[in-house]
């Protein structure tokens, strides 16, 4: 009697043979499988990203950096601001108002804050040597009784503190109070008080 020995060929086919229904089974679920994630990926909605909402950042309010228009050496105020009521102007010898601060003593002038020169008007017939800076917001300013040495010109941008020039006694409506500045602020064409935008009493 003879025996024959399975090959490994044989192995396989009897393999398959035996598990044909398993196998088949096995494929039809992966097909399955795979059909039902492609339907439900093919019909998701076009999500596209969505963006943060926009934050509303309030501006920073930065104020601009004034300076005072003369040293130390000269902060001694002479006539002070006076729309509102009549003071003595003592070299004219007449009561009038007064649109302006008037620092006396030898010092430097300086720009109160940034802007641009808009005029330099030199040896006027009352008010001497004269150069007006302009800056943001509608403020202007104005100063008076300078020296023969004006160090700027007509449209030059200034940082606050550059030097303009220097105080004298060129300004004849206030000659008898001797080297001094005459300062006057505007704002959107209305003269105020400077006393209320230097930093006056940071210096006392």
């Amino acid at each position: 009697m003879k025996t024959y020995q399975s090959t490994a060929k044989d192995k396989k086919k009897n393999f398959f043979r035996r598990h044909a229904r398993a196998l088949i089974i096995a494929a039809s679920s992966v097909v399955v499988a795979v059909a039902v994630i492609l339907s439900v990926v093919l019909t998701l909605p076009d999500r596209k990203p969505v963006a943060d909402p926009p934050v509303d950042v309030p501006p920073v309010d930065v104020k601009p950096t004034i300076v005072m228009p003369v040293s130390s050496a000269a902060s001694q105020t002479g006539l002070e601001f006076a729309l509102d009521k009549l003071v003595y102007w003592d070299t004219l010898e007449v009561w009038k108002y007064h649109p302006g601060i008037d620092f006396v003593g030898d010092s430097d002038v300086m720009a109160i804050r940034d802007g641009t020169v808009t005029s330099v008007d030199m040896h006027t017939t009352l008010d001497g040597n004269v150069v007006t800076v302009t800056h943001d917001d509608g403020y202007v300013s104005v100063y008076k009784s300078l020296g023969d040495n004006v160090t700027v010109k007509v449209g030059d941008k200034v940082k606050a503190g550059d030097k303009l020039g220097t105080t004298s006694s060129s300004m004849a409506s206030e000659s008898n109070t001797g080297a001094h500045l005459h300062l006057e602020i505007q704002k959107d064409g209305k003269y105020i008080d400077p006393s209320e935008v230097l930093p006056i009493n940071q210096d006392k």
